[in-house]
């Protein structure tokens, strides 16, 4: 499943990078322009999902060497 959404989320990435460009050269500046902004709104939300997961990660492994007996230089160190 993974996979599949991946190859559909690249797909879709490269249809819109042609859709600016195309935008670009029929003279549709606005079209571009709020196409690019769109690109951006994608990339920034998947790089706080991204940020938030990490985070969570960081804190489940904090909570984890706490239980475990290790201190946090060994958990961070080994």
């Amino acid at each position: 499943m993974k996979t599949i959404l991946s190859r559909i989320g690249l797909g879709l990435l490269l249809l819109l990078i042609v859709s600016i460009g195309v935008c670009f050269y029929i003279g549709e500046f606005n079209y571009a322009y709020s196409l690019m902004i769109l690109l951006l709104f994608v990339f920034g939300g998947m790089g706080a999902i991204y940020k938030l997961r990490n985070d969570e990660y960081m804190y489940d492994r904090h909570l984890s060497s706490r239980s475990s007996g290790r201190s946090e230089y060994e958990e961070y160190t080994r």
